[in-house]
């Protein structure tokens, strides 16, 4: 509820309210609109840049994002692991590939 917005949210509730894309994209329910014409390339697109990026750093942000929206403070096991990625094959890859201005190949070590 915090990240859309109190007001939103008991709106669409309360009313049975349903956003179309306009509304929905202004307070971040959505991140992007496309025609249905585009929508499978758009898919396509959008999961390739995925699957190219480094697989430790993308299961970390899943657990960061996730861990983030608990209220409560971090302990130290949680603080280390955030950090892992950086101490792996893929980061050092990625390091070299950036000051190469060249793509990473990312092997998920």
């Amino acid at each position: 509820m915090n990240l859309v917005g109190r007001p939103i949210i008991l709106e669409m509730l309360f009313e049975g309210r349903i956003l179309d894309s306009d509304e929905a994209l202004r307070p971040g329910l959505l991140n992007r609109v496309v025609d249905d014409s585009d929508l499978e390339s758009e898919v396509s697109a959008t999961a390739a840049r995925i699957a190219a990026g480094a697989p430790l750093a993308a299961r970390m942000s899943k657990k960061v994002t996730r861990r983030l929206l608990e209220p409560k403070p971090w302990n130290r096991d949680e603080l280390i692991a955030v950090y892992a990625p950086c101490d792996s094959a893929d980061y050092t890859e990625g390091v070299a590939a950036f000051a190469q201005k060249r793509d990473p190949v990312f092997h998920g070590r």
